[in-house]
């Protein structure tokens, strides 16, 4: 008769064969023979597992630990069925006994860490892999693991040291490529991650995963090339079409190639198949009523921002796409009441909504809290741009004392575009009128003109670094050129009688180009200067208009037309017939403000021509789109900035027919 030793190498025979019924009889016969045997529990639970029946296998190896607990295999082959069961609490503790009956076995060990990391136990994880490293400190799966480690514990420094060991020990490791270039991306390297990230999808081989080409995507967008990072987001929702993020994020990836060819339309066509797969969606309605505003699609924008907010309230950025689609229809009331969600929305978020409510209010002429609120724009990426540094403290209105300061010069800087410079230094006259002593400073193209026209003020032409006149001692303080409005036009009543012409051209090159074009009035006719394109990145296609369509509206009127027009437009002007006086209308402002002093009468689209013109005092015609930016308020046809200009708008988007029609009625009569 066999011993029970025999006995369980038999059995053992018949399970390694996989009969495994043998093996069970056999189990069974030894335990009736000897009741808690420990090995032939802990083998008899290893067969159940490998039939099939876990919740068996961990019942008949947790009796052999009751009978022998000190036996390490037991404790890990129990922990390892524990977690198949899901079970990470139980696993580790077993892994962690194991340890401690066998510390050397590094398997063990290594497992332990791995649940203790994935349990949220990183300290108790820490020890378990700096015991591995000591023992084996070349093991680059051991570096990249604890890499990981410190990475979830937020310590950037360790995980990216750790992230560069595995490479000098693997430089092909896909994992410890694609982390690090994530914690590059994280820390704003984006060139030094996108390098990075290429050489982890090359170490990965098999891409048949989406999501390295969804980050690569990503990273190629942050460093400007958004027909590429387009491309790598279309191989990604190849890869998974059925997934309505990477729709998303090609539609997005579209939007970012602009207005170039089919670009914005391919976007929204993306959102909506995203739309197809997760119907109702709040943020592919709202990110597809963005590819409708910049497709001039307002109606679809409007519905499809009102479904977004419909199927989620409180979503703050539905709201807000809903303000901007309003606003584009020429909606500010309504546009104004969207924000104002927005903000209660997302009350902590709301800088961007805050911004686009003072453009509504300043739209609607509600100036005291328009001014308040454009304040936000420094927050926000689309709002008042460039922010400088300067030391001083900024300037409350009140009057500025000597304090030890020199003669209590104000500071007044510069912001926004060329346009808007002017606008807003249309102030100074006041603040200098009033004993202020201002130093401006401002885009170095505008300095000769501002000088001229602003005597007494210190003109500063902007410049790389800035100069030490901004900061000498007796500047008291500060203050962006667009703030002022906020201290100064609170009310409409503000503006009147204070907004006199102060820009100033130079004589000389007034009468130099009055001889080069000719001087119409000894000839019957009129001079008038055209401007006819906006090169604003977001609407200028909104205020452009085509020359040939401009022209042909003054066609048979007692006027020639002169090109002011910046940019390189001596072919277009030549082939509509306009003349061109050879001015480099962008370079040199100051010729042009010569320019259009030399002309009767200035109609151009809404670009800095006008505020030129306007703080010229010079007769203008501006031509405005239906929804015309804030500074033209609502309805009006004068405008509050410059009383020499007179204002013709679109009644209903993209009309220029209409605009064109009354201009030249207006040029008709004289």
């Amino acid at each position: 008769m066999a011993t029970l030793q025999e006995a369980l190498i038999a059995a053992l025979d018949h399970q390694e064969a996989g009969r495994f019924g043998e093996a069970d009889i056999l189990y069974r016969r030894i335990l009736d023979a000897a009741p808690g045997h420990p090995h032939a529990l802990h083998l008899w639970g290893i067969l159940a597992a490998l039939t099939g029946r876990p919740e068996d296998a961990a019942g008949r190896i947790a009796q052999a630990i009751a009978v022998t607990p000190d036996v390490a295999d037991f404790h890990v082959n129990l922990a390892r069925i524990q977690a198949a069961l899901n079970r990470p609490d139980r696993a580790a503790r077993h892994y962690a006994h194991a340890v401690t009956l066998r510390p050397d076995e590094a398997g063990t060990r290594f497992q332990l860490a791995g649940l203790l990391q994935d349990l949220g136990r990183l300290a108790e994880a820490e020890e378990q892999y700096e015991a591995l490293l000591t023992a084996a400190p070349l093991h680059a799966d051991l570096h990249l693991n604890r890499a990981l480690l410190c990475e979830a514990q937020g310590q950037v420094s360790r995980a990216r040291d750790g992230f560069r060991t595995v490479l000098m020990l693997e430089p092909a490791s896909p994992k410890a490529l694609l982390r690090l270039a994530a914690m590059e991306q994280g820390a704003g390297r984006n060139g030094a991650a996108l390098a990075i990230h290429r050489r982890g999808m090359i170490a990965l081989g098999n891409l048949s995963d989406a999501w390295p080409f969804t980050t690569l995507a990503t990273l190629l967008a942050g460093e400007g090339l958004p027909e590429r990072a387009a491309e790598a987001a279309r191989i990604a929702v190849t890869l998974a079409p059925d997934d309505p993020v990477l729709w998303n994020e090609l539609a997005n990836r579209l939007k970012g190639v602009g207005r170039q060819g089919d670009s914005l339309a391919e976007s929204v066509a993306g959102y909506g198949r995203g739309l197809v797969l997760l119907p109702g969606n709040p943020v592919l309605l709202n990110n597809r009523a963005d590819g409708w505003l910049k497709l001039g699609r307002l109606e679809r924008a409007e519905q499809d921002a009102r479904a977004a907010v419909a199927a989620d309230a409180g979503f703050a950025t539905g709201w807000n796409t809903l303000g901007s689609a309003l606003m584009a229809r020429g909606d500010a009331g309504n546009a104004l009441d969207a924000y104002d969600q927005a903000m209660q929305a997302d009350p902590a978020n709301h800088a961007q909504a805050r911004f686009n409510r003072s453009i509504a209010l300043l739209t609607l002429g509600r100036l005291a809290e328009g001014w308040d609120e454009y304040e936000q724009g420094w927050a926000v990426a689309s709002g008042r741009f460039p922010r400088v540094g300067f030391p001083q403290p900024f300037w409350d209105g009140q009057p500025l004392a000597d304090g030890g300061r020199g003669d209590g010069s104000l500071l007044v800087w510069g912001e926004q575009g060329l346009g808007d410079e002017v606008m807003f230094a249309s102030l100074i006259p006041q603040l200098a009128g009033e004993g202020m002593r201002v130093v401006l400073d401002c885009d170095a193209r505008l300095a000769p003109l501002f000088a001229r026209g602003l005597p007494g003020v210190t003109v500063v032409a902007r410049s790389e670094p800035l100069s030490r006149r901004l900061t000498a001692p007796d500047v008291a303080a500060q203050t962006p050129a667009g703030s002022l409005p906020r201290l100064m036009r609170r009310r409409m009543e503000d503006f009147a009688g204070r907004q006199p012409p102060f820009l100033k051209a130079d004589p000389r090159r007034v009468a130099e180009l009055r001889q080069r074009i000719g001087d119409g009035h000894g000839h019957g006719y009129r001079l008038v200067g055209l401007s006819w394109s906006s090169k604003n990145a977001s609407v200028g296609h909104l205020r452009s208009i085509p020359l040939d369509r401009l022209a042909g509206a003054l066609d048979g009127t007692d006027v020639k037309l002169v090109s002011l027009q910046y940019g390189d437009v001596a072919a277009e002007a030549a082939a509509a017939g306009i003349a061109d006086p050879g001015l480099d209308a962008w370079a040199d402002i100051d010729g042009l403000a010569a320019l259009i002093t030399a002309m009767d009468l200035v109609v151009s689209v809404d670009n800095s021509t006008v505020h030129l013109a306007g703080g010229l005092g010079h007769p203008t015609w501006a031509l405005l789109p239906h929804a015309a930016d804030w500074r033209w308020m609502q309805g009006r046809r004068d405008t509050v900035w410059y009383p020499s200009v007179r204002l013709f708008r679109q009644g209903a988007p993209g009309d220029w027919d209409g605009v064109l029609r009354e201009l030249g009625e207006a040029i008709r009569q004289g």
